[in-house]
């Protein structure tokens, strides 16, 4: 395992540099893909699917969403290729945070990184991949063990698919309990500003009712009733749970 903390610390300096063309055409003919952009890469599949060459049986890749398009599912491959790491006991932290934005540069200097270190366990996928091709004598079984062995398999591959389904139930309980904060969280600095708001509309007919900077303050008033873009003209523009904003003007 020492040998494998060692290549995480690969840097720019000991391996070859290549174009972004080069590195997608390398990713693509790898996971037989067709991303188009090193920006697409922010989905974390392909990462997954590379880590699942070289080191077999470290993600499970019926979890892996491979056709993932939004930022959550983003977030849900790239932690499953972090797991495969702390798995390994490799000392590396993958910087989700920033892959996920999809930006060219983060995404390209990752993947420099990564084809450094998949590189580095070329020898082992090469030595894998030749003992997956090497003829394999069969064994010969008795009759009946076929019947007997299907039958034993069968409860735990049923008890494997029931953790997963587990584990992606929870998964989904987690995101919609961190959707539903944020609704909250949204409600209140709504509800929040209208309050200000309603204050700032009390201040402005109290100055326009003592005859100070009564220019200034029609002009502030006519901002504040304008109807929102999108909105018809004279359409009172209503909070979420239907209170008027003119309340306390008139």
């Amino acid at each position: 395992m020492s040998d494998l903390k060692l290549t995480v610390a690969l840097t720019s300096v000991n391996g070859e540099n290549m174009s972004r063309h080069d590195m997608l055409q390398w990713v693509n003919t790898m996971v037989q893909g067709q991303f188009k952009k090193i920006e697409e890469l922010c989905s974390g599949a392909a990462y997954c699917q590379m880590m699942e060459m070289i080191f077999p049986n470290c993600i499970n890749m019926k979890r892996v969403k491979m056709s993932a398009k939004l930022e959550h599912e983003y977030l849900h491959n790239l932690k499953l290729f972090q797991s495969a790491f702390n798995r390994l006991k490799l000392d590396k932290t993958v910087p989700i945070d920033r892959l996920i934005k999809g930006r060219f540069q983060d995404n390209f200097e990752f993947l420099q990184w990564f084809k450094k270190f998949f590189d580095s366990q070329a020898p082992s996928l090469e030595n894998k991949m030749s003992l997956a091709n090497a003829p394999v004598i069969k064994p010969i079984r008795p009759r009946g063990f076929a019947k007997e062995e299907e039958a034993l398999t069968k409860p735990v591959q049923a008890e494997q698919e029931h953790l997963e389904d587990d584990d992606t139930l929870k998964e989904l309980i987690g995101e919609t309990q961190t959707l539903s904060l944020r609704i909250e969280s949204a409600i209140e600095n709504r509800d929040l500003s209208y309050r200000k708001l309603l204050m700032i509309e009390n201040l402005i007919m109290d100055m326009i009712s003592k005859n100070q900077m009564v220019d200034l303050c029609e002009r502030i008033q006519t901002v504040i009733v304008a109807p929102m873009d999108g909105q018809a003209n004279g359409e009172d523009a209503s909070s979420a749970d239907g209170a008027d904003p003119n309340e306390g003007m008139y």
